[in-house]
């Protein structure tokens, strides 16, 4: 699953295990300056949109990843401290040993100061550009070690997402994304390795839909959304330039189903339900656009 997740030709596959995990950003980051002055990669991973959302960084807190071939070295570097036993006597030492001379230290013009500060930010603000470059590939785990759901960045920016939801081995669900916003989801409901739905997204809420039905390469199931909730279905089959059945919602719920569509827009057969889809009348209108205005 590995390389059917991370690896699609446009990046190199990174196989990562966190070793780590923090309660913030601050914390997490030093660590993986420390690894990375000791020549370990690591990344840095919440579930908190990038830091911009950090009230949901609590529940999984701030993950810190390395190659699997590494985490042994930087388990060991970031566990490496003294122990209380060695501190207490580094202080018995240091009370026993006489006072070192006092040297005045020498004062620093202000000049020097801010230049200090200056220069400080500086090298903050590239390592943390610089971090954000590339393209790179987080991967999520069951406890058996598949590999179930991956995300892809690029430049610091998420780009795309790969699930494997019946744990097979091979993604059956792709999300798409452009400068961090979803905007394209596809689902291979049969597993057989094509996609078979296809939604579209706008400002997080989906706007569109196609779906083969069939599974014959042609999608015959066209959906419309209204501040993200279905307002029709039309039925093409086979790809038919007309509808042959449509399907009309209110605030999500099937109020009616318009039966026997022809190459003129009409409709031999209007069913209206009510909420619990249970038919409430039927007619067979002589003109269909009297009987019921088509949604836009």
């Amino acid at each position: 699953m590995a390389s059917e997740l991370a690896n699609d030709g446009s990046h190199d596959e990174v196989k990562t295990v966190t070793i780590r995990t923090f309660g913030d950003h601050g914390s997490a980051e030093l660590a993986a300056v420390n690894l990375e002055a000791h020549g370990i990669q690591c990344w840095i991973n919440s579930d908190d949109a990038g830091g911009m959302l950090p009230n949901l960084t609590a529940p999984g807190g701030v993950r810190l990843l390395v190659r699997a071939s590494d985490a042994e070295a930087a388990i060991a570097l970031l566990d490496a401290q003294a122990s209380p036993t060695e501190i207490d006597q580094m202080e018995t030492e240091a009370a026993a040993s006489p006072p070192p001379k006092t040297i005045s230290p020498k004062k620093l013009a202000l000049g020097q100061i801010l230049f200090g500060v200056v220069i400080g930010t500086i090298l903050c603000l590239l390592y943390q550009w610089s971090s954000k470059l590339g393209t790179k590939t987080f991967n999520y785990r069951t406890a058996e070690g598949k590999d179930y759901e991956a995300f892809i960045y690029r430049d610091g920016h998420l780009i795309k997402s790969f699930e494997d939801r019946n744990l097979d081995g091979t993604a059956d669900a792709w999300a798409y994304y452009e400068k961090g916003h979803l905007v394209r989801v596809e689902y291979d409901e049969n597993f057989d390795g094509k996609s078979d739905s296809f939604v579209t997204y706008s400002n997080g809420l989906p706007t569109t839909a196609e779906i083969d039905s069939d599974f014959n390469g042609i999608p015959d199931a066209f959906s419309s959304y209204q501040n993200g909730i279905v307002k029709q279905l039309d039925y093409r089959p086979n790809g038919s330039i007309f509808t042959t059945t449509r399907e009309i919602f209110q605030n999500g719920v099937l109020v009616e189903i318009w039966r026997g569509g022809d190459s003129n827009g009409n409709f031999k057969e209007v069913v209206r339900y009510d909420p619990f889809f249970n038919p409430i009348s039927t007619n067979i209108p002589t003109s269909f656009q009297l009987l019921s205005p088509s949604p836009k």
